[in-house]
């Protein structure tokens, strides 16, 4: 049953075989042996190819699905074992059929097994108190109709015939049958209420039903003795079985192999209502025969009529109130889980890490995003620490916000964690604390992943502060570290020294040579510059083809002149560029703080006055602030 289409050829041929059945007996209705053999044919044929439909459902099912389906199978495989022994009684042997004889044991195995698969699903797919209820509504339905059963079908066979006990027992066995059967659907539909059985449910409930009619019109054509074996109402019971067979094939493509699912049926609040107010219905009914049939009339029999009638509509009453009590409860419950689903698609499937931690910080739930973050599973992330994945030097920082949130304030600040897997990650985590009755009982964290802006802001800061192709510091971070080492200087009484650096010659290069070797030229100058320094000091490109540094903390001009000495040592040797040999002395000007200036730009002048005073004297030298010395 893998399709719709195929689903509708399955009841096209079922349509068909029946309307053949019917046909034949029409057709060869004046001939008895003929309507009889092709209507014995049709009747095992048709159970044999429904013990093959339930044959394919039972390899195919699981569990406690499989044995359903072979008590099922079993059953209407007695019912053709009993049919195919008539036809060899009426057809082969030319005989009557003996009774009770071989057929009728094998027609009641066929009710035994069909009671036992239905008992047995109620059983192992129902909970007690659900089987309890459905078993005490089962039988209140059956004691009624078992009453109506022995007043119209059971009493008339004891009275009219003079049989021994044997064959009576078979007689009667027939309608407790029927009976047996109406047990099957009513504990069905009885049952509990929410399915995916609800086809397969279908086509079972008609296949018995079809059987119980046919079997009725069996009971009441024998108690008038006009039975033969090609009636009109014979054909029912090739249906039954055919009904059941397809409910089984529609099964093979739901039955699930991981585990087996109840028997309940999705049902509306009036269908309930109905449902449950059935026993109580048919118990009214059988008090208003009762009442109808009685002649005498006395106080007793109102009295007693009349208080099982008021307990009769009390309890309908209660099923009513019980019923609107039940609905308030599924639309709370609908609500309730409409609620949880929309927390838990917040939950699983935030871009950013969701999860809670205990009062100890441990996790105790987390989503897909806080696996990929902390690079692990979530069963393996479940009752970890959070305080494991804190960079060392940020527990502090952490713990102070944490402790924060269990005070019942939410936080949201920046942490700084290594995962599983010791890559670094910035954070921007919101703490808020878990509220259950007035108490805390945890925390939810939020944590997003900002490494990327992170470094975007690093690298924002690191342009903005510094030459873009040199990587030296630029004009306003130079004069941003003058202003600081001025404070410096004049809090510790130091010392320190501003250097004013021009390549000789440059222009001369960038013209001849191109831009290209310019920028190559000016990208080694600032690598020996930087050479030159300690670490403390601060190079810096100006712009063009200018350079400043700043010596911090020097005792004496020598140790300006020394790095002087030193730079201009450096800079003379050749540069390789693109397979040319430059060379390009510089022009070096010195102005000393506190000696030559205390401001800022009092230094850069002085200095770029320095540094003038030799190009003027013949370039690739240096030369402190005239005034210095």
């Amino acid at each position: 049953m893998k399709t719709p289409t195929s689903k509708r050829l399955f009841l096209l041929f079922i349509s068909l075989y029946i309307v053949l059945y019917f046909s034949w007996l029409i057709a060869w209705s004046n001939n008895d042996q003929i309507m009889t053999l092709g209507g014995n044919l049709f009747s095992s044929l048709g159970y044999l190819i429904a013990t093959i439909w339930l044959f394919k459902t039972w390899r195919a099912s699981k569990g406690n699905e499989k044995i359903f389906w072979l008590l099922l199978m079993v059953g209407t495989l007695s019912y053709g074992v009993a049919q195919f022994l008539w036809t060899v009684y009426e057809t082969s042997l030319l005989v009557d059929v003996p009774f009770p004889g071989p057929p009728n044991f094998f027609y009641v195995f066929q009710i035994i097994f069909y009671l036992a698969a239905f008992l047995f699903k109620l059983i192992k797919e129902t909970t007690k108190p659900q089987f309890i209820k459905v078993f005490f509504d089962t039988f209140i339905i059956m004691v009624v109709a078992a009453t109506f059963s022995w007043h119209f079908l059971l009493s008339p066979i004891i009275n009219m015939t003079n049989a021994s006990l044997y064959p009576l027992i078979f007689s009667i066995a027939y309608p407790i049958g029927n009976l047996a059967l109406l047990l099957c659907i009513l504990s069905i539909y009885l049952g509990i209420q929410k399915s995916n059985f609800h086809q397969n449910l279908v086509f079972l409930s008609l296949g018995l039903f079809s059987q119980i009619i046919a079997g009725s019109f069996y009971l009441h054509l024998t108690l008038i003795g006009q039975y033969n074996s090609a009636i009109w109402a014979d054909p029912l019971f090739a249906l039954g079985a055919l009904f059941i067979g397809f409910a089984g094939l529609l099964r093979i493509n739901h039955t699930p192999h991981q585990q087996t699912v109840k028997l309940e049926i999705e049902s509306t609040p009036q269908v309930e209502f109905l449902r449950l107010s059935l026993p109580y219905a048919t118990v009214l009914i059988l008090v208003i025969f009762m009442a109808s049939r009685s002649s005498i009339v006395d106080p007793v029999r109102i009295g007693s009529g009349i208080s099982i009638l008021l307990v009769v509509f009390r309890q309908i009453f209660i099923i009513l109130e019980n019923q609107q009590l039940l609905q308030k409860y599924h639309e709370k419950t609908e609500q309730l889980d409409l609620s949880e689903q929309r927390y838990k698609s917040l939950f699983e499937y935030h871009p950013d890490a969701v999860y809670s931690l205990d009062l100890t910080g441990h996790f105790e739930s987390a989503n897909p995003s806080s696996s990929v973050l902390f690079g692990y599973e979530k069963d393996e992330l479940i009752g970890l620490s959070s305080s494991l994945f804190i960079e060392p030097g940020m527990h502090e920082h952490a713990n102070f916000h944490l402790e924060k949130a269990l005070k019942g304030q939410a936080q949201t600040y920046e942490l700084c964690i290594l995962n599983r897997f010791n890559q670094s990650h910035y954070l921007s985590v919101t703490n808020i604390p878990i509220m259950v009755q007035n108490n805390i009982v945890g925390i939810f964290g939020i944590a997003k992943d900002i490494t990327a802006n992170k470094k975007n802001e690093e690298k924002i800061h690191f342009l903005a502060y510094h030459d873009s192709l040199t990587g030296l510091a630029n004009r306003l971070y130079f004069g941003e570290s003058l202003k600081k080492a001025i404070l410096e200087a004049a809090l510790l009484h130091e010392t320190f020294a501003v250097l004013f650096i021009d390549l000789d010659h440059f222009k001369q290069i960038n013209d001849t040579l191109g831009h290209d070797v310019g920028d190559q030229l000016l990208i080694s100058v600032a690598d020996r510059l930087t050479k030159c320094v300690r670490e403390n000091d601060v190079v810096s490109r100006q712009g063009g083809d200018e350079f400043t540094i700043l010596l911090r903390n020097i005792h004496d001009l020598e140790t300006a002149a020394q790095l002087a000495e030193d730079i201009l040592n450096s800079l003379k040797q050749p540069h390789y560029i693109n397979d040319s040999t430059l060379f390009s002395l510089p022009s070096i000007g010195i102005a000393i703080y506190p000696l030559d200036s205390t401001t800022p730009i009092g230094l850069m002048k002085k200095a770029d006055k320095a540094m003038y005073q030799v190009k003027a004297n013949g370039k690739g030298h240096y030369q402190f602030n005239k005034e210095t010395i």
